[in-house]
């Protein structure tokens, strides 16, 4: 603790940096399932798209995630070519309407489902990313690596990766980098920093897809959505498409084969005797809805086998069940709200809604099977209200945001289709995706039981197809100078300008004034300044807590890094005892955002579980790309895992005293910082 208790130490400040950051993203992304979540976004989202930039005082409900869209992508080469209605009309329509739909939560199906998987590792990313634009990569002692292990170390991956970085922002490793790839296909080759950061971001990525696929119980159905649209794309008529020689005839006929409708909805549109009339859907939305259709039918197979079982069809419940999933959004949160503070499951908060105490000696298999029943039915309807979102809305906004997106990156796509043979790299993908379905079938053990895939397996899958992605760059570099060099500035002028710790502080030029939280460590200490005695003591307690907390998983994942980087230099894969636990600190604020979810009790009354406590449940209905039976078991690795990583101390008096000054201070930066 700090000798002087109205300042923070270093450790201090970056614990309540990382603290805040990680709240107030994953709040703003929560803020999305509302209509409100859209409409308070602000820039680029406002409806006055020429007051909207300029407006002094106009804030956004979501200052990091438009600090991230404004500064970084909003800039990139083609998207800076988007018409404003594609934001303050499209997009943001398609966003209120899957808002207003009503989608289920994790906690009313008993489980994480795959939306909440997804909207959390996306989470987590993004916050790592806001997290260095507010605070600036620190500026370091940067020599030249001459001197490293052979084969390297987890410690000399780490250093180099931090070295590449820090170069890319402060030095000139970006046009170094670029002009490389003009010369030579073998990124790799640059230097012994890069091929060895190359090598820390595969490891790291290969640890994200493992996570995904293999640890968690929704992996199996993620690759089996996967499958089935890579099964519907018709990569054969896309490569004969980009045969064609005049670049306007190729991208009007890719856009015809994907975006073309046939209807009399569309006809009548057409002649003027119809306005929004349905026409139809083209092939993407085809695609979209015979996949979706697809999975929808394996729940509805669990619906009727429980409406068949004697318990289930003649119990009077289901009924009850099935008329409140129709019921409005306020009615579900209202319901919602009252099993959490009741403490009775979801399903005996719906029973008894009408104020009739039904559920209350209501025996345990049929309470089980009534969960089952409502988890099954919420799935079918999410996905025919996803499937009336993105395929059967009108006006199809849908289709015109990608015929934006189409138009705005037109001059990109011609130049490439010229100098660049597109085909081949189609037909890499779609042998990238063959390749990920195949690393995630079971491969025989010493025993009778499946052996999962490893990290190392997929960091041999990233590693053997990295060559044509290098190949890719150096096509594009060498071939097309003009596109090559609008990229190079915005990676230089815009990303990288972003990250640079100089342009944040007004001009201070104290080094002790970015010590923690970098560019951000003078604000967090005037509001640290600004509490009362009372609350500064549990808040410096939490802090401390929360320091050696990270502490420990930084020493744990450095562990794991080397365990997996000795796994590699010795070969090893699933079968021979690969590694099932990656490196990365992401890994740990992602999975802490599972772990706190809160999920419904498990019986008719009783308490509230959360994430950690369902996390190998997967929902009802769900199949895998791989027969049950040939599936394999990783409790007992979801077990080690959560022995061997620290539980992550309370920090909510750190979030309460903070968050509503940080999310102002950074709605401050926000909007200072729009393009």
């Amino acid at each position: 603790m700090s000798t002087d208790e109205t300042r923070l130490t270093a450790p201090q400040l970056r614990a309540l940096f990382d603290i805040l950051t990680h709240h107030e993203t994953y709040a703003e992304v929560e803020s999305f399932k509302g209509p409100e979540g859209i409409e308070n976004y602000g820039y680029p989202f406002a409806e006055d798209q020429e007051k909207a930039p300029d407006a002094v005082g106009a804030k956004s409900s979501s200052p990091l995630l438009q600090l991230l869209l404004t500064r970084l992508v909003l800039p990139m080469p083609g998207i800076n070519d988007l018409p404003p209605d594609f934001w303050n009309v499209k997009f943001k329509s398609v966003m209120k309407s899957f808002a207003g739909v009503n989608l289920s939560e994790s906690y009313d199906k008993g489980a994480l489902g795959t939306r909440k998987t997804l909207a959390t590792a996306a989470s987590a990313f993004h916050e790592s990313i806001t997290r260095g634009m507010l605070g600036g990569v620190p500026r370091i002692e940067s020599p030249p690596r001459e001197h490293r292990a052979d084969p390297p170390t987890a410690k000399d991956l780490e250093q180099s990766w931090d070295h590449l970085v820090h170069e890319a922002v402060y030095g000139d490793l970006i046009d170094e980098l670029f002009d490389y790839a003009v010369k030579s296909p073998a990124f790799e080759d640059h230097s012994p920093a890069v091929r060895d950061s190359i090598d820390y971001a595969i490891i790291h990525a290969a640890t994200i897809l493992h996570r995904i696929y293999v640890m968690s119980p929704e992996g199996q159905y993620l690759l089996k959505l996967i499958e089935s649209t890579h099964k519907l794309i018709p990569y054969t008529l896309v490569c004969q498409t980009l045969r064609v020689g005049n670049a306007a005839t190729m991208i009007s006929g890719l856009v015809r084969l994907f975006l073309a409708k046939v209807s009399l909805g569309g006809l009548t549109n057409w002649m003027g005797i119809t306005k929004n009339a349905s026409d139809g859907q083209n092939l993407m939305q085809r695609i979209i809805a015979m996949v979706l259709d697809w999975d929808a039918g394996d729940f509805k197979k669990s619906v009727d086998n429980i409406k068949n079982k004697a318990e289930g069809g003649k119990s009077g419940q289901l009924p009850v069940i099935d008329a409140h999933l129709e019921a409005s959004q306020e009615q579900h949160r209202d319901v919602r709200t009252r099993s959490i503070k009741e403490q009775v499951s979801i399903v005996a908060a719906i029973l008894d809604s009408n104020g009739n105490n039904v559920t209350k000696d209501m025996p345990e298999q049929q309470h089980a099977l009534c969960m089952q029943y409502y988890s099954a039915q919420l799935s079918v309807q999410d996905r025919e209200r996803i499937i009336e979102v993105m395929c059967r809305q009108s006006p199809d906004y849908i289709t015109a945001l990608v015929r934006d997106a189409v138009a705005a990156f037109d001059p990109i796509i011609r130049i490439l289709h010229d100098h660049v043979d597109l085909r081949k790299y189609v037909v890499h993908v779609q042998k990238f995706i063959d390749d990920l379905l195949e690393v995630n079938r079971p491969k025989k053990g010493q025993g009778e039981q499946p052996v999962p895939p490893s990290i190392e397996d997929y960091v041999h899958l990233l590693q053997h197809h990295r060559k044509w992605a290098f190949e890719y760059l150096h096509d594009f570099a060498k071939g097309c100078p003009e596109v090559r060099d609008r990229f190079r500035s915005w990676i230089k002028n815009d990303v990288m300008e972003a990250f640079k710790q100089d342009n944040k502080a007004g001009g201070v030029d104290d080094p002790t004034a970015f010590e923690g939280a970098g560019a951000m460590s003078q604000s967090l200490q005037s509001m640290f300044s600004q509490l009362d005695e009372d609350t500064r003591k549990p808040v410096l307690e939490a802090l401390d807590n929360y320091d050696t907390y990270t502490n420990t998983l930084n020493k744990t994942s450095d562990g794991h890094l080397q365990g997996i980087v000795n796994g590699l230099n010795k070969g090893k894969e699933s079968s021979e005892g690969g590694s099932m636990i990656g490196p990365g600190l992401y890994h740990a604020r992602w999975q802490s955002l599972l772990d706190n979810t809160l999920i419904t009790p498990k019986t008719v009354s009783g308490s509230l579980r959360h994430g950690n406590d369902v996390k190998d449940v997967k929902s009802r209905g769900k199949t895998g790309v791989i027969p049950t039976k040939d599936t394999w078991d990783v409790t007992s690795v979801n077990e080690e895992k959560s022995r061997s990583t620290p539980q992550q101390p309370k920090v909510d008096v750190v979030v309460e005293a903070f968050s509503a000054k940080f999310k102002e201070t950074v709605a401050d930066i926000s909007s200072r910082n729009r393009t």
